[in-house]
């Protein structure tokens, strides 16, 4: 595999990854939203989170150059 196309594929991965910790976070937000069920909340973001964390750390460098 060539350099650039390491570097796309990490980055596109990178923002897969960020968005599937949003969705996660948001989806986490909105089913236990009003209910009693905190500590089941948290969990779901911190998985959430989990998967946004690694996206972003992968996607800070953009492959263009910019």
């Amino acid at each position: 595999m060539s350099r650039g196309t390491r570097a796309w594929a990490l980055y596109l991965l990178g923002r897969v990854l960020q968005v599937t910790g949003l969705v996660i976070t948001l989806v986490a937000a909105t089913a236990f939203f009003g209910t009693p069920s905190t500590i089941a909340m948290l969990r779901m973001m911190l998985v959430g989170v989990l998967f946004f964390l690694p996206g972003w750390l992968l996607a800070r460098k953009d492959p263009r150059g910019g």
